[in-house]
């Protein structure tokens, strides 16, 4: 992916801002997220995500930062259904 192109899963993200998601990573974290702050640096593939910082949610909450290319697995927790699932070739 070339910085040019959108980035997938960042796109899915703000789709969801409000929604929750849950989100596990290459490293195996797992992150629930209410909402996203975004952005790329110059020449980088994929974007940067920190999330649940504005606006803060009512509820306990963290404040994660992770760049798109690390997301293996995307759920609607609301429905169960899987939003994006890392392709295996890239895993």
């Amino acid at each position: 992916m070339t910085s040019e192109l959108a980035d997938h899963v960042s796109t899915l993200l703000q789709g969801r801002c409000g929604s929750l998601t849950e989100a596990a990573l290459t490293d195996g974290k797992k992150i629930v997220i209410h909402n996203i702050a975004w952005g790329r640096d110059m020449g980088a593939a994929s974007d940067h995500i920190t999330t649940n910082i504005s606006p803060g949610p009512s509820v306990p909450h963290t404040v994660d930062f992770f760049t798109t290319d690390k997301v293996a697995l995307l759920i609607a927790p609301e429905s169960g259904a899987v939003l994006y699932r890392k392709p295996a070739d890239e895993a």
